[in-house]
């Protein structure tokens, strides 16, 4: 029998690499080495000379050798964050190339074109010599014996971690495309064909993207035998002996395999269900895709995060083992969308190929639109539609009720990110190289603004006619590379419509859509009704949209008339008239959010304000949140309420918060007032009013600008970060003392990532009734260094002084000694601590009543030193004080990946200057919350 399933597989191998003799085939033979990290074998190649023109050499891709050295441009600490024990470099080595019948063949490793970084690009290419000239449709066989180190890393793929082995595509050569005249740089992955046997220890789960796979057992090592059954674009690989294996029992094509640490299995089941729905539902609509067998495997690393590769998706830790903390489901229609996003790469970006350097947008807006659209057809497009409506789950609703708000997942996946992408003025051309495109903003272009604008295309030509277009472009370009002008082109031959302009706006320039009614009025042309709606693009883009005018007639104040139009405004002519037999009540335009607008709060008139008592996050409307019933507490010793506060709060969630409380208590009452408008690029102004019944008035005004310049962190030639962020801040507090303070400060982030260094300044002058009281000034830094593996120093120090008369709490304190317990105060003080941070426990998954994930513990041991004098003439040692402290750091998540904190200590004086006896150390604990 096994000899039989031998000549089977050898005889398949043979008729799919006649069937596909238009594209190159691949047999690989390989060996994984666990101890050493190392994949080693050969592949035997017969290419297809695809290039149209006759060729004397063939390029192969190596692209683990992108990981052989480090990033030169990132300080050690950032680099180090990123790797399980230290940097740990992944590598391909080729050690002989030959034809078929063993001759040698002449080669060659060459330096790697600028694609997504720009260093470690030497051995990027492996350049072979052939031996005779072949000419265009001639095929050569060749053997490539390789090596391949697997980097110990944190990246979720091209690497090992968590006792998994992932690579997605590029373990072993491959070909490189022959493109406008030139070798492609690796942007592009031609479809091939493959088979492999790979040996692996027998307890290992091995998971292939392959269509037909099965398993031998050879003593301790497992033989692990993969054929396709039509062309792909890599072989996939994920292998581990923790894997533990499901497969969906439905006896339907094709076959879905989860892959996922112990634990997971009813997760892997409801994941197994999703997917098995997806699918069905894409191959219905548009097109069956053919893999025999997909495999979905938990990832290494934490996050609602997933790749794609043929037959192949991983996904994030979180989506496995952490999604259902404190409130199973939650997050299942996220997980859902997840799926159905990558299982859309199964078409777009793998059956299809593209240019992921030039043309990214291709498979992430159309994975984008497929995903959305299929999420939105089965829980509708408006409204709150990512949280599940669990009536029984009370924790849930109240979270949605009062802290996630009822979310859409266009909206606030999609529409918000795009729309900040355009306030921040991250915007540029869709179709552009990766190196040179803006860093910040890419992943909103390629993702948010394509599918956007997709989802506006087939607004204009009917989504049906699109779902038919989708279809056909699958049919006719699977297997091969698709590009943007071949889409429009083939927009333009099917419907007979010029998409120049359409194309030329949204994927070649920058430029937005701003639709705002500013203003209506009623007229009357042959004795019939109309309302004229006024109409501006703040934009510089104009596309046709759906405009619906609203209005009723109340007779007898009891019956409503409704009538509801809706007509096609062209984008251009700043005004349309509507008819209308009743009084006018509303105009909207877009109303169903087809077109990329920048901004949807003016898309109404009058403007749309929902009036709330459970949280709402929509972008078209002011929001007037309030409580409906006080918060209060009470004293249990006499049952009476002995304190109670109301909140109101009005937003929208691009621009502005205006919270207002008003408190009530047996000795206090009053009301805050707290504003935000959030500007371009981080920038804020806020506005706080406290006032406290009768005549205690406190508040304050505060602006903060951040610089922005260009960072070279080797991974994109257009990176821009903060460098410094200035604050200045007007503060009025009759509370305390009645002054007035002028603050300024400054962060500077400029040597963050090649020095690791942060530094600060500040200064206030505080002004009372009879002029500046005081002025204060201090400065300091936070500069970190390596020691060990995801061990560091950090060096933390600042100086402050003060030149005046400052009241008691402004004084300048040892507040930050933890091994500390009195009062120290003064004018003058000078601080400096080192904190050595060593971890005992990394990369844990210890669940609490599921509510917490134990994740890390790290000891932290420091030394503090300083003091504070009463004048900067007068320093002494007597006011100085060493301190020395040891705190364990216990690690946590919570829901949605949430980090907490717990830290439990012991600090104590060993010198002072002037001894105090009351000083003899402190037990501490604390913990903190959020990212």
């Amino acid at each position: 029998m096994r000899k039989y399933l031998v000549i089977v597989f050898l005889v398949l191998a043979y008729l799919l690499t006649v069937a596909f003799a238009e594209v190159s085939n691949y047999k690989v033979y390989a060996q994984l080495s666990p101890k050493e990290k190392i994949i080693s074998g050969k592949v035997e190649v017969n290419y297809v000379n695809n290039t149209g023109k006759e060729i004397s050499e063939i390029y192969f891709y190596l692209p683990a050798n992108l990981l052989k050295e480090k990033n030169p441009y990132l300080h050690p600490i950032l680099v180090d964050s990123g790797y399980v024990r230290g940097f740990d470099p992944g590598f391909t080595n080729i050690s002989r190339v030959t034809d078929l019948s063993g001759k040698d063949i002449n080669y060659t490793l060459e330096d790697g074109k600028i694609f997504l970084q720009n260093y470690s690009l030497k051995d990027n290419y492996l350049k072979v010599i052939l031996p005779k000239r072949l000419n265009p449709g001639e095929s050569f066989g060749l053997v490539i014996y390789f090596s391949t180190k697997f980097p110990e890393a944190y990246t979720g793929d091209m690497a090992f971690c968590k006792n998994a082995f992932v690579w997605r595509a590029g373990w072993f050569p491959y070909e490189l495309p022959f493109v406008n005249n030139e070798w492609d740089k690796g942007g592009r992955l031609v479809s091939s064909n493959f088979y492999l046997e790979l040996l692996v220890p027998k307890e290992y789960k091995v998971a292939v993207g392959m269509d037909e796979v099965r398993e031998e057992i050879e003593g301790d090592w497992k033989r692990v035998i993969g054929v396709n059954e039509s062309p792909r674009r890599s072989l996939p690989i994920a292998m581990s002996p923790d894997y533990q294996v499901y497969k969906l029992s439905d006896e339907k094509s094709p076959e879905i395999y989860l892959y996922f640490y112990p634990g997971r299995e009813y997760k892997a089941r409801i994941l197994a269900s999703l997917a098995r729905e997806v699918y069905d539902y894409y191959s219905k609509i548009y097109g069956a895709s053919e893999h025999k067998r997909i495999n979905i495997i938990e990832g290494q690393t934490t996050g609602f995060w997933g790749e794609t590769a043929d037959g192949f998706v991983v996904l994030g830790n979180t989506v496995f083992y952490s999604s259902d903390l404190i409130t199973p489901y939650i997050w299942e229609r996220l997980l859902e969308y997840l799926i159905a996003h990558e299982f859309a790469h199964l078409w777009w970006g793998i059956d299809i190929g593209i240019d992921f350097d030039q043309e990214n947008w291709i498979s992430e807006g159309f994975a984008e639109y497929l995903s959305i659209t299929y999420f939105e057809r089965k829980y509708g497009s408006k409204g709150g539609n990512l949280f599940p409506n669990l009536g029984d789950d009370y924790f849930l609703q109240l979270l949605k009720d009062n802290v996630f708000g009822d979310l859409n997942l266009r909206e606030w996946f999609s529409e918000l990110p795009y729309q900040t992408y355009l306030k921040d003025g991250w915007d540029e051309e869709v179709v552009k190289d990766f190196w040179n495109s803006v860093a910040n903003g890419y992943k909103v272009k390629v993702y948010n603004k394509s599918y956007l604008a997709l989802r506006a295309l087939a607004f204009e030509i009917g989504e049906e006619k699109f779902d038919e277009i989708i279809k056909e472009l699958y049919g006719n370009y699977k297997y091969k590379i698709l590009e943007t002008n071949q889409i429009e082109r083939f927009l333009e031959d099917k419907l007979g419509i010029n998409f120049d302009k359409f194309f030329k706006d949204w994927f070649y320039s920058e430029g937005k859509v701003d639709y705002e009614i500013y203003k209506v009025e009623n007229i009357n042309k042959d004795g019939k009704n109309f309302v004229r709606i006024y109409i501006k693009n703040n934009g510089n883009l104009n596309m046709p949209v759906q405009l619906e005018v609203g209005g009723e007639r109340i007779v007898n104040s009891k019956e409503v008339f409704p009538q509801v139009i809706r007509v096609i405004y062209d984008g251009e002519s700043g005004y349309i008239d509507v008819p209308l037999e009743v009084p006018f009540k509303y105009a909207v335009i877009d109303p169903d959010s087809k077109v990329p607008d920048a901004n949807r709060v003016n898309n109404w008139y009058p403007r749309k304000i929902i009036y709330t008592s459970k949280r709402k996050a929509p972008l078209d409307a002011y929001v007037v949140y309030y409580d409906t019933v006080p918060s209060f507490s009470i004293d249990l010793s006499t049952g009476k309420i002995n304190y109670a506060s109301y909140n109101l709060e009005i937003y929208d969630p691009l621009n502005f918060n205006l919270s207002l409380e008003g408190f009530y208590g047996d000795e206090i009452k009053g009301f805050s007032l707290t504003y935000l408008y959030k500007l371009p690029k981080d920038d804020t102004l806020s506005i706080q009013l406290l006032y406290i019944d009768p005549d205690i008035i406190a508040g304050g005004l505060s602006f903060t600008k951040n610089i922005w310049r260009k960072f070279d962190i080797g991974i994109s030639g257009n990176y821009w970060d903060k460098a410094y962020t200035l604050n200045f801040s007007l503060i009025y507090n009759e509370l305390y003392n009645n002054k007035l303070y002028l603050d300024f400060g400054v962060l500077r982030y400029a040597d963050y990532y090649s020095k690791a260094l942060l530094s600060n300044m500040d200064v206030r002058l505080a002004i009372d009734s009879t002029g500046l009281s005081f002025y204060r000034i201090q400065g300091g830094f936070n500069k970190y260094f390596l020691i060990l593996p995801q061990s560091y120093l950090n060096l933390d120090g600042m100086v402050g002084y003060i030149n005046g008369n400052p009241d008691f709490e402004e004084m300048l304190s040892l507040s930050d000694f933890k091994s500390l317990t009195g009062d120290y105060l003064g004018k003058f003080k000078l601080r400096f601590s080192a904190n050595w941070n060593l971890p005992l426990f990394r990369d844990q998954e210890t669940k609490f009543l599921n509510l917490f994930i134990f994740r890390n513990l790290d000891f932290n041991t420091y030394l503090e030193f300083g003091g504070v004098w009463d004048n900067i003439n007068l320093i002494s040692k007597d006011k100085l004080i060493l301190g020395l402290g040891f705190e364990m750091k216990y690690g946590f998540t919570t829901i949605a990946e949430i980090p907490i904190s717990l830290y439990i200590g012991y600090a104590f004086p060993v010198w002072q200057g002037t001894p105090n006896p009351n000083e003899i150390g402190r037990f501490y604990s604390y913990i903190t919350l959020g990212f």
